[in-house]
């Protein structure tokens, strides 16, 4: 089992709607696995982890789940460009939003985040910002 840090912009999506959901769906840039814990770190302006999740599922092709997702992209945001694959994912934990969190990006960047978090990160390869994050978690 891995554990991921992962970004979202809620620009784009509404992430919070996604991931109030008893499951919801996310692209897949990385090899992750079933049972793998993903931590979404949300985008300017909260940048903040602000959900953890667990994988259920890989593989899934955009065209089996895109009427589940429609309804958390933007407005004025394009669907179009190729068809990437998805998890499906269980929020097993919401973090609260809060300009001074030990999950927002200072408090990450002062225990091991280098550069800005523009992809997914294995955070077993990062063993300093993993025990933090693991550390924080309420």
């Amino acid at each position: 089992m891995a554990h991921w840090i992962i970004p979202a912009n809620p620009k784009f999506y509404d992430v919070f709607g996604a991931f109030h959901e008893v499951e919801t769906y996310w692209p897949i840039n990385v090899n992750v696995s079933i049972a793998d814990t993903i931590y979404i770190y949300l985008a300017a302006p909260y940048k903040q982890i602000g959900f953890v999740c667990e994988v259920l599922e890989t593989d899934i092709d955009l065209e089996r789940i895109y009427e589940n997702i429609r309804p958390f992209i933007k407005k004025g945001v394009s669907n179009k460009g190729p068809s990437k694959s998805f998890m499906k994912l269980k929020p097993i934990s919401t973090i609260s939003i809060d300009k001074d969190s030990l999950l927002g990006y200072e408090n990450l960047k002062q225990n091991g985040l280098t550069g800005m978090l523009m992809g997914a990160r294995k955070l077993e390869n990062n063993p300093t910002l993993f025990s933090y994050i693991k550390r924080s978690l309420p």
